[in-house]
């Protein structure tokens, strides 16, 4: 399939792959060859690569499609145990060098700048699966914290449903904009909350809504998307034992807070290693990972589209 300097195409029967090797190996489409439906929201505007820095603010950046968070979501201060650590991390902000390519996989890797680590990812499609095995080594002399998020923005349109793994029933609120949902830490119910909030289908792109939660420890490590326009199913397929935890991003509008245009329409299924958004805070709950000098942690998240047959639940 067709490769070049910044990007590059995987295909199988079932699916198309665009990766975007100069902006942070982040994957920029992930399309239906059945439907055509793209199931990744889209760079509203041209960007160009920042230099990485410690001060980068993750907004200035493409801000769609599937990125990576290591070693911290939120940006760190340097009372942080390892020093100060950029917003969303380091890697976003890096080109990956390929390893290995072909017509249906590709190896990428990165070493980060505020943290001893080196990320390396395979991506592999096979039928109507995206697999990405992922490996974190530290390659330097001493030990290293951190936590990591997948980041993945889903394209939504309003009424699509979302559904998280079996078992999950009330949610920790990390944020909500204008406190709508209550304040950080609150409880809330799933799939409605107290007050009548229906969080499981998509609301409308002019809302001005944003909330971040986090699940405890899931024992069931699939979640999902269901687009009501072709009836497709986007699964996201993790494992809890390395990835116990799941956060949620419902952005309706409602991000940049302070922005007129641009504004995020995007749902995130984000599978992690921590039930915080910085590294810091994670690290004060002794819920961060910790990586002995040469040692590796090795995980996988897998995106599958499904043609769902079974009819959406209704409004």
């Amino acid at each position: 399939m067709p490769s070049h300097a910044h990007h590059h195409i995987l295909q199988s029967d079932h699916l198309a792959i665009e990766v975007r090797l100069q902006e942070g190996g982040r994957i920029a489409s992930l399309r239906s060859l059945y439907s055509g439906l793209e199931f990744l929201t889209q760079a509203q505007r041209d960007h160009v690569p920042p230099e990485p820095s410690l001060v980068a603010d993750f907004r200035n950046g493409p801000c769609a499609g599937i990125e990576e968070c290591l070693p911290t979501v939120a940006s760190c201060d340097a009372s942080t145990e390892g020093g100060a650590a950029p917003d969303h991390g380091d890697f976003w902000q890096l080109p990956w060098d390929v390893k290995h390519i072909d017509d249906r996989s590709i190896t990428l890797s990165a070493d980060g700048f505020s943290r001893t680590l080196r990320f390396t990812k395979h991506l592999a499609v096979n039928d109507d699966t995206l697999r990405v095995d992922y490996s974190v080594t530290n390659i330097g002399s001493r030990s290293q914290s951190f936590i990591y998020a997948c980041h993945p923005l889903f394209a939504v349109d309003e009424g699509d449903h979302i559904v998280l793994p079996t078992g999950v029933h009330s949610l920790r609120l990390d944020y909500s904009r204008g406190n709508r949902l209550g304040n950080h830490g609150d409880v809330v119910s799933w799939p409605v909350t107290a007050s009548g909030v229906r969080l499981d289908k998509a609301g409308s792109a002019d809302t001005g809504h944003a909330d971040m939660f986090y699940t405890d420890r899931v024992d069931n490590g699939m979640c999902s998307v269901l687009r009501r326009s072709t009836g497709q199913s986007l699964d996201v397929l993790f494992d809890p034992g390395t990835l116990p935890y799941l956060g949620i991003w419902l952005c309706y509008g409602g991000w940049p807070d302070d922005a007129r245009d641009n504004l995020q329409y995007a749902v995130a299924l984000e599978p992690t290693t921590s039930p915080h958004n910085s590294l810091n805070a994670a690290q004060q709950a002794q819920a961060a990972k910790s990586l002995q000098s040469g040692k590796a942690f090795k995980f996988s998240i897998s995106f599958r589209v499904r043609n769902t047959p079974e009819r959406l639940p209704e409004q």
